[in-house]
């Protein structure tokens, strides 16, 4: 016989499929994936079983658990179909060969805040592992010292409201402990973690964190476990040079099923691309416990607020709806130009193809940018190459964005040996790109250009070597043509170093309506170059195309 939280869970997933429920792309994803490895376990391919007794079982004790936010006499928790289905993936879910090894080692839910994530989820997924687990490492993460001893203290109370649970427990001034288990509470910042060997941990709002070190950590340090989880909870935040950003496209390359890992539950509460923010009819896309304790009227008041205060919108746009900003930059919203960030690009296949090449040196111990476009079906592929000296590399990781090491790795921003950049790298780079491709012009900015400039024009005497004018007003109209280009789905750039920098952009409009891309001040870390290779290379190819389009003799006979 089915248990009422079972029957309750599929019929949220029914209602998800059904439409019933407003939900976004990958909420629905979440929930698909569920309902298929429910199939799936029938296969001997497929090494899980569910057992929901297993999930009902943790959901009786977080619905035992007395809450002091709660309004009425009944201080216990309630859970809401929605938090159901999260225990149900993460506790219900087994080994085929061992019924007491969990499938998931790693969960990320992300959803906007008010929605009780901290308390009906995070706090009940502590206090389980604490109680239950042998010699338990539970810990709980937070930003800062001031968070994590707010949370010690909110959980300290829900132990003391259990007269079972506060005669068995100790603590510390950080410290809870039970037997030979222990809770710690930690803050984003903490070092000396990497000898821990939790069993379980929770990182709260992990869009506010500036490094994914304790996640690692975590992650590393819980192999030795049998049942080693590291759960994130958070909104969605306003810095897509974070980790956490990082960890929601990994979530939806998952969800997208682009990248495979069985160990990894996932899902994310937020409008879709195409939602309008300012439409309260979109709210229960990104806040699941809308009706319930969470009044829509709460919601309208933050919207009436976004409206009346420019300012307040990406943390409406972020906290609320579920849409990942960019701080103080409102160019380009992320999802506009993340529009094509499916299609596949083998730049391999352009071999031959017209392109214009665009240079950026900006000074000479910082980004470099290089950039060709192309055209092929109505659509511009932007190929780039960023160079960064040596020497800069670990305070560039610090300060600029902690994923640029990873993309040294993976090849997208090339490494230059000393302190400065060697101009002879992006030389060969546009000599090696000038025999693969049609290369129609070099594009570049006069700044720290000159001895560059003279060597094209000596060596490479074929290839025009064309100046860029970078005043407010000639950058202007190329500004507003790329941004169009953008809006309109018209540019498929999938550069994550690109995504990173579209994110610093600030547009301050002049008198007459003139705008271009521009850092938040001159000495910020905040990088745009490959902004402006991009705008200077798509200019000129769009200025030139009719000239640059690629003739078959195919073609040729057509038209004759």
């Amino acid at each position: 016989m089915k248990s009422k939280h079972q029957v309750e869970v599929e019929k949220y997933c029914s209602d998800i499929m059904k439409g019933n429920i407003k939900s976004g792309t990958y909420t629905k994803k979440a929930v698909q994936r569920f309902i298929s490895d429910l199939k799936r376990q029938k296969e001997e391919s497929f090494d899980y079983t569910f057992h929901p007794e297993r999930a009902d079982e943790v959901i009786d004790f977080a619905e035992s658990l007395d809450i002091p936010d709660i309004e009425g006499d009944d201080k216990k928790l309630k859970l809401l179909p929605w938090m159901k289905f999260t225990y149900y993936n993460i506790w219900g879910w087994r080994h085929k060969l061992d019924e007491s090894k969990r499938r998931f080692r790693a969960a990320y839910i992300e959803v906007a805040r008010k929605n009780s994530k901290t308390t009906s989820i995070l706090f009940p997924f502590i206090l389980w592992d604490f109680l239950e687990t042998d010699a338990a490492e539970s810990y709980f993460v937070s930003k800062d010292g001031l968070q994590a001893s707010k949370a010690y203290k909110e959980l300290l109370y829900i132990i003391k409201s259990n007269k079972d649970l506060k005669s068995v427990i100790n603590e510390t001034v950080t410290t809870i402990t039970y037997q030979n288990s222990r809770i710690a509470f930690f803050s984003s910042e903490s070092v000396g973690i990497d000898s821990y060997k939790n069993s379980l941990s929770v990182i709260d709002e992990f869009h506010a964190y500036d490094s994914d070190k304790v996640v690692t950590a975590f992650r590393y340090g819980g192999r030795a476990r049998k049942n080693n989880l590291v759960t994130i909870i958070t909104s969605a935040g306003n810095d897509v040079s974070g980790p956490c950003f990082a960890e929601n496209e990994k979530c939806k390359k998952i969800l997208d099923s682009r990248a495979n890992d069985e160990t990894y539950f996932g899902i994310i509460y937020a409008y879709d691309e195409q939602d309008d923010w300012k439409n309260p009819d979109n709210y229960q896309k990104a806040n699941p416990s809308l009706g319930t304790f969470l009044k829509k009227e709460i919601l309208d008041i933050d919207l009436e607020d976004a409206l009346l205060t420019p300012s307040h919108q990406n943390d409406f746009k972020s906290k609320t709806c579920g849409i990942w900003t960019s701080g103080t930059s409102s160019w380009i919203p992320i999802q506009k130009w993340e529009k094509n960030k499916n299609i596949k690009v083998d730049f391999n296949s352009f071999e031959g193809e017209s392109t214009i090449a665009a240079f950026d040196l900006s000074s000479i111990s910082d980004f470099t940018a290089y950039t060709l476009y192309f055209k092929r079906d109505d659509l511009y592929y932007a190929k780039h190459r960023f160079y960064i000296p040596e020497a800069t590399v670990q305070e560039k990781f610090k300060k600029d964005n902690i994923n640029i090491l990873g993309w040294i790795q993976q090849g997208l921003v090339t490494v230059i040996p000393g302190e400065t950049i060697d101009t002879d790298w992006l030389y060969e780079d546009v000599v090696a790109d000038s025999k693969i491709y049609d290369l129609k012009e070099v594009v570049f900015d006069k700044w720290h250009a000159g001895e560059l400039v003279d060597r094209f024009e000596s060596e490479l005497y074929h290839i025009p070597i064309v100046r860029f004018d970078q005043s407010l007003k000639s950058m202007s109209g190329p500004t507003k043509a790329f941004e169009k280009a953008i809006l309109d789905g018209k540019v498929v750039d999938n550069n994550p170093v690109m995504l990173w920098m579209m994110g610093n952009v600030e547009i301050k409009v002049d008198v007459n309506g003139n705008y271009k891309p521009l850092k938040e001040y001159k000495s910020s870390t905040k990088r745009i170059d490959g902004v402006i290779t991009s705008i200077m290379s798509f200019s000129r190819y769009r200025d030139n195309e009719e000239t640059m389009m690629n003739y078959t003799l195919q073609d040729i006979l057509a038209s004759i």
